[in-house]
C-alpha cells in the first residue's frame, strides 16, 4: 500500500492530489527540495533547466564590433561631415583576432587647454 502524493502548491496555496514537480532547489550545502504546483498553476511557471546544461560552454557567437566615427561639426553644433570610420573588432572564441591597427597620426592630437601639453603648445602658438 502506497501513501497518496499530498502537496501543496506553491502559487495558489492548495493542497493538492495531483502535484507538478515544476522546480527543484539545489543548496551547497545539505539537501535541496522540490517545489510542486497543482495542475491548474503548473502551466504559469517556466519550464525547468537541466543543470548539466549550465555546466557546459556557451555556443560560439559572432565576434563583438566597436565602430568609431570621426565628425567635422560647426560651431551650431550641427554635423557638417564625416571625416573618418574606424571598425575594430575583438575576437569572440570565433577565430584568432585580427591583426592591431597601424598606430597613424590619421587623428590629430587635441588642441585644448587641458590637453595640450608644453611642447605642443608651443608648436601650435608658432
Amino acid at each position: 500500500m502506497t501513501r497518496p502524493a499530498v502537496r501543496m502548491c506553491a502559487r495558489c496555496h492548495r493542497v493538492t492530489a495531483q502535484p507538478v514537480l515544476v522546480h527543484e532547489v539545489h543548496a551547497a550545502t545539505g539537501p535541496g527540495f522540490n517545489v510542486y504546483a497543482c495542475p491548474e498553476c503548473a502551466d504559469q511557471y517556466p519550464p525547468m533547466t537541466d543543470v548539466l546544461e549550465l555546466t557546459q560552454p556557451p555556443p560560439p557567437h559572432r565576434s563583438a564590433r566597436l565602430t568609431l566615427r570621426v565628425y567635422t561639426v560647426d560651431a551650431q553644433g550641427a554635423v557638417t561631415g564625416e571625416r573618418s570610420r574606424v571598425e575594430i573588432r575583438t575576437g569572440g572564441g570565433a577565430g584568432p583576432l585580427p591583426p592591431p591597427l597601424p598606430r597613424t597620426s590619421a587623428y590629430p592630437p587635441c588642441g585644448c587647454p587641458r590637453c595640450r601639453t608644453p611642447e605642443r603648445g608651443a608648436a601650435q602658438q608658432n
